[in-house]
């Protein structure tokens, strides 16, 4: 059968009421007075309170393989999903969970499938498969929508597709910067359109290179239809671009923007990785969950006009380190450069950039155990830093060999937070962990179906690093975590006076 094959559990219910909300989102208001007497000309307006979110949604990109255009025929390809929903002891302060109703639900885009009834048992994580091509919509509703994240991923351990892959669920935007790819023969670039609202939307896309951007008219006014996805080759833009950096914009609607960078060199499986939606242009980039051991580059973009002077360091366990070259550089405006990290002595790391300019970056990292044998290739990502609560639903543990760590990085600041971890019999685990200045720490997951961060003091940001080693080595992915919608701000309510 097409679609989702099976559900082996159901997921936690999460309700969010705002108590003594002052503490993160500031005071909560009572109404204030609206005065009706005449002749007045001025208006009055009820101060906007933070309520918990009732409605969210989020898109997993599906099989990347299936349903390319202009491919008559695709391989078959299984990817798996998990969804879970924060646990109370993750909340931020002056948050509790409410015993209202909520749903979770998994739906296809394009519709069809067997889909699983909306789930509302608390304490659980809800699991599926998908063969078909087809992205698929997270909902979550009611007391369900706050603090709710979603996994896609998949493990190939021989063949062509050897490779390990995990993507975040991410939600649509009318803007996402997606770096990844390159041009070595066997190269492919998948890029993966979803539209999860009712009406069609045009998206543009702009490609940025290492001698500029790259016009063509491949990239203009495509349209995904409404509750559609649509998976282009980005060869048909830049077939031979060595350094490529994607910005999908879309007009009349938003939609999810998903970069499969996967590669197959002759015979000899190179591996692959997914990437969404990243931190957006900007003078600091901080890329968290950067595993070195052998191949590793950095890959800078500048997308405005101006010469770009990027300074660019890695943040170790004791603390900031030069590169060993390309430390500080000139970018031009609308070009790309890769920064080779490859002579780093292997270990867990961040990359920090800094420029005079926005820029967007990202690392790849490759394992290989020898010239010649098949390995695999991860991409980490810029993130924003986490202000509220971050987390990822993990993928199955019962994997032989599969092995997942927290990875965490603090800027500026000696940072805390509160980890918080779920296991497959729903015990949950807290610790609270310290990062010092321009540092990094490494926290292993074992047994963990799902972690969350909680800021508690400085900048921090987060990802997971996935792995697995078999016979044929290490295959790898890493996984951004990003700042969950927690409440949503009403308009305030205005009464004209007249």
């Amino acid at each position: 059968m097409r679609g989702l094959l099976r559900w082996l559990a159901p997921v936690r219910v999460v309700g969010l009421v705002a108590v003594g909300v002052g503490l993160l989102l500031g005071a909560t208001h009572l109404p204030a007075p609206i005065n009706l007497a005449p002749g007045s000309s001025s208006v009055a307006a009820t101060p906007s309170r933070a309520d918990p979110v009732t409605q969210t949604q989020s898109v997993c990109p599906g099989p990347e393989t299936l349903g390319v255009e202009g491919l008559a025929t695709s391989p078959q390809q299984t990817i798996s999903l998990v969804a879970a929903a924060a646990p109370v002891e993750s909340l931020p302060s002056g948050f509790v969970i409410g015993q209202g109703n909520g749903s979770l639900t998994f739906s296809g885009l394009p519709s069809g499938g067997a889909w699983a009834a909306p789930v509302t048992v608390r304490g659980q994580v809800l699991q599926g498969q998908v063969s078909s091509a087809q992205s698929v919509l997270v909902n979550g509703a009611g007391a369900m929508a706050p603090a709710t994240v979603a996994t896609q991923w998949s493990w190939t351990a021989k063949g062509d597709s050897r490779g390990l892959v995990t993507s975040a669920c991410a939600p649509a935007s009318a803007s996402s910067w997606l770096v990844a790819g390159g041009a070595a023969p066997g190269r492919l670039e998948r890029l993966v359109l979803a539209n999860p609202a009712s009406n069609p939307v045009t998206v543009d896309l702009s490609v940025f290179g290492a001698k500029g951007p790259i016009e063509s008219p491949n990239g203009q006014d495509l349209v995904v239809a409404g509750h559609a996805r649509t998976v282009i080759l980005l060869d048909s833009i830049a077939g031979t671009e060595p350094s490529p950096v994607v910005h999908v914009t879309a007009k009349g609607g938003t939609v999810a923007a998903f970069l499969s960078d996967t590669w197959l060199d002759g015979l000899v499986p190179r591996g692959g990785d997914d990437v969404s939606q990243q931190a957006g242009p900007a003078r600091e980039q901080v890329i968290a969950g950067v595993a070195i051991d052998g191949l590793a580059l950095l890959r800078v973009a500048v997308p405005g006009d101006t010469e770009a002077v990027v300074e660019s360091r890695v943040l170790t366990p004791a603390g900031p380190k030069p590169l060993p070259t390309g430390g500080v550089i000139r970018v031009p405006g609308g070009a790309t450069t890769d920064i080779n990290l490859g002579s780093l002595p292997p270990g867990a790391y961040a990359v920090q950039v800094s420029s005079d300019v926005p820029v967007v970056a990202a690392v790849m990292v490759d394992r290989r155990r020898a010239a010649g044998a098949s390995s695999d290739l991860a991409w980490s990502v810029a993130s924003e830093p986490i202000r509220t609560l971050a987390g990822m639903a993990l993928p199955a543990t019962e994997v032989k060999g599969l092995t997942q760590q927290l990875e965490l990085a603090a800027t500026k600041t000696p940072a805390s937070v509160r980890v918080t971890t779920v296991g497959a019999d729903g015990l949950v685990s807290t610790k609270q962990v310290a990062i010092g200045a321009d540092s990094v720490s490494t926290m292993p997951l074992a047994g963990a179906r799902s972690v969350w961060v909680t800021p508690l003091a400085g900048i921090i940001r987060a990802g997971v690093l996935t792995s697995v080693t078999d016979a044929g080595g290490v295959l790898l992915s890493q996984t951004p975590l990003t700042d969950l919608r927690l409440t949503a701000t009403p308009a305030p309510l205005r009464q004209l006076r007249d």
